[in-house]
């Protein structure tokens, strides 16, 4: 199921071109925001993530909303991620504010035995976070391919998910293998062209390196190889979440459909033969 939806869903980005505006989009932020980060003003750069955020589920539900359609056009594209664009704000807003709660309401214990939550903050919201993203990580398809509402959705997600472990887990390693082939061409590609402007930085020791700030490091990098950053990472990014979302698409699409997997039941007789009950 796996190469199937892979090799679906490279034919959906060959002949749906509407398909790589989901990826221009966030591309288009992640370049902006390196930019900005050049420009020394921060806090403008997170307001530009942030606001970029609250737009993506316009993209997912066009993104979705067209291979649902089959229709290849502009018009459909808009139209379905206008007619989506809510339910999958709403939830993931309900996701991320439960994932917090569940990640507080973990801390708590820990404050109360003397433990402390600058230490144990970053791990515990890592993990439940990480849990919650892959239950719930399909809610947006369910919302499109099954017209699901907000609530039902994630509900959905996480009975797709728990009824269908090994397809998710495939899938998911799938997607992550995709990211890091991508990410790392970039890395190399990005060498390549900013080789001059990080060669300082190469001859740093290491202790120099451990202790310098982020402020420090751009210094280190220079406009060049900032701009040579945002220039590739838009690229990489454009590249990488179109699959994504093509492949997510194709991948639920196909697994909602097939029967979910079921664990046999049976037991070894004395000579070893498998009896299915």
């Amino acid at each position: 199921m796996i190469l199937e939806s892979l090799r679906e869903a490279l034919g959906r980005m060959a002949d749906t071109p509407a398909l790589w505006i989901a990826g221009l989009y966030p591309g288009t932020l992640i370049a902006v925001y390196l930019l900005i980060q050049d420009g020394g003003n921060p806090l403008f750069g997170a307001r530009i993530g942030f606001l970029g955020l609250c737009a993506l589920p316009f993209f997912l539900g066009g993104s979705y909303g067209a291979i649902r359609s089959e229709d290849r056009g502009l018009h459909a594209y808009l139209g379905a991620g206008g007619r989506y664009f809510f339910r999958i704000l709403l939830a993931g807003v309900i996701i991320v504010s439960a994932a917090l709660l569940a990640g507080f309401l973990v801390m708590v214990p820990a404050a109360f035995t003397g433990g402390s939550l600058q230490d144990i903050a970053p791990p515990v919201l890592l993990g439940v976070g990480a849990l919650f993203a892959f239950f719930t990580f399909f809610t947006d398809t369910a919302v499109v391919f099954e017209d699901r509402k907000v609530l039902d959705s994630i509900r959905r997600s996480v009975g797709f998910v728990a009824g269908n472990p090994l397809r998710a887990v495939a899938f998911y390693l799938a997607g992550i293998a995709a990211g890091a082939l991508v990410f790392f061409a970039s890395v190399i590609l990005w060498l390549s062209t900013s080789a001059g402007e990080l060669q300082p930085l190469l001859d740093a020791n290491q202790t120099s390196l451990q202790n310098m700030t982020p402020t420090q490091l751009v210094n280190f990098v220079g406009p060049g190889g900032i701009a040579a950053a945002a220039g590739i990472g838009f690229v990489a990014f454009v590249i990488w979440a179109t699959f994504l979302l093509s492949f997510k698409a194709c991948f639920f699409r196909r697994a909602a459909s097939a029967p979910a997997e079921t664990t046999p039941v049976g037991e070894f007789d004395e000579k070893g033969r498998w009896y299915r009950y």
